[in-house]
């Protein structure tokens, strides 16, 4: 058996699957499909996805884990599968004659007729070509240009990308045989950004020698109403300052049993896994002065409310359902105005940075009033007192988020 291997994608390019809506998603995945094939979104289709299954080829395909990921601003959700081909059975007509599929059986048994006692049995099997797993792209917008794939399969090779012998769908592909009796496990990897992958319905395709069998698995998908039938409203809305955000580090990471552990967060590029100053961290991104870029201030600003507006979100998640929805600022949401300084105002100059709104945009969403609560939420209703040593060390010590810290 080869030794595992892994790849590493990213989207860039691949603008034609972020569509926004199921309708244009549904209406690439019909249009690529074989003949025949139902398609991920479709109600009577992904009305009730299982976690393990037997598929028309005669394999059983079980998702066998499931991480998320660890909030929803950052972190890795991990999906594997395993895919099975049963141990031979019997013929029924005499219960002796081995048999792959019922085809044997009804011709060729001694004496004829009967069916095969193989698990998964079908009439005609046929060994395995590749698996696929169909990739959240397809069923929504909860991927970027920029999020990273990764995957692994044991037998190899592992690949991502439009898998042509199957129509064209966006797969993860474990293009490798399989004997009978015998099984292999394909994982799949998906950084999570402001709307993390979840678990939902995933289109899995094993393909035998000729035929593509599409079937509905539970696996990959976006958070939205296509695979949540009561999906949150997501009007729930948390806030809270950079200065608050950097003199409570406590309620960020720590030991401390208050700790809503919200980290990892990614910005401008930088991962920032801890609160502690002198590394990457939230309180270099939080508590800056002008000594720590002199020629752009500016940007230290806006890198401030992007990580305040981050671990905003972060917090609503995980103490609610919620996602700030109803927040607005110049008709957009928060998730959008994140995106949009991210993407276009991290390199940018002091004056650019100054004339995009992005700091007045997430300054008045990082001040906004909670939403959506009755009370006000633990740990926040006894946040307990700042601590300003890690703030105080990283103020004017050079050190910059977004600079490679």
């Amino acid at each position: 058996m080869e030794k595992e291997k892994e790849l590493k994608l990213t989207t860039l390019g691949k603008s034609w699957l972020l569509a926004a809506g199921c309708a244009v998603a549904v209406a690439l995945l019909l249009a690529a499909a074989p003949a025949g094939a139902q398609g991920v979104c479709t109600p009577e289709f992904c009305e009730d996805p299982q976690d393990t299954l037997c598929d028309a080829g005669g394999f059983r395909i079980t998702l066998v884990d499931y991480q998320p990921a660890s909030n929803a601003n950052s972190g890795t959700a991990s999906y594997t599968y395993e895919i099975c081909s049963p141990p031979e059975g019997v013929c029924t007509g005499d219960g002796v004659t081995s048999c792959r599929d019922n085809t044997k059986c009804t011709q060729g048994g001694n004496p004829p007729g009967g069916t095969c006692t193989r698990e998964c049995a079908v009439d005609v099997f046929r060994d395995l070509s590749h698996f696929d797993v169909g990739l959240p792209a397809l069923v929504g917008t909860c991927l970027t240009e920029d999020t990273e794939i990764t995957g692994s399969c044991t037998p190899g090779p592992f690949s991502i990308g439009p898998d042509g012998s199957c129509g064209g769908v966006f797969v993860a592909k474990c293009d490798a045989g399989l004997e009978v009796g015998d099984c292999y496990e394909m994982t799949i990897n998906i950084a999570g950004e402001l709307n993390s992958p979840g678990l939902g319905s995933a289109f899995v395709v094993s393909k035998e020698s000729t035929d593509c069998n599409e079937t509905c698995l539970l696996g990959p998908a976006c958070d939205d109403d296509i695979c949540d039938p009561d999906p949150p409203t997501g009007e729930e809305c948390l806030t809270r300052t950079r200065g608050f955000w950097g003199t409570h580090p406590h309620l960020i990471q720590s030991d401390d049993p208050r700790s809503l552990d919200l980290l990892p967060v990614t910005v401008c590029g930088d991962d920032l896994p801890v609160v502690d100053a002198g590394v990457c961290s939230t309180s270099e991104a939080l508590c800056t002065s002008a000594r720590d870029r002199r020629r752009n201030p500016t940007y230290l600003s806006m890198a401030a409310q992007l990580t305040a507006a981050k671990l905003n979100l972060a917090a609503t998640a995980a103490v609610s359902d919620g996602a700030c929805s109803a927040w607005m600022y110049d008709g957009m949401g928060i998730e959008g105005w994140i995106e949009y300084c991210e993407d276009t105002y991290c390199d940018a100059r002091k004056q650019a940075i100054s004339e995009s709104g992005c700091i007045e945009a997430l300054d008045d969403f990082n001040n906004s009033q909670d939403t959506g609560f009755d009370q006000t939420p633990a740990p926040f209703d006894r946040p307990g007192p700042a601590l300003v040593d890690e703030c105080q060390s990283a103020r004017g010590n050079g050190i910059y988020v977004g600079g490679g810290c």
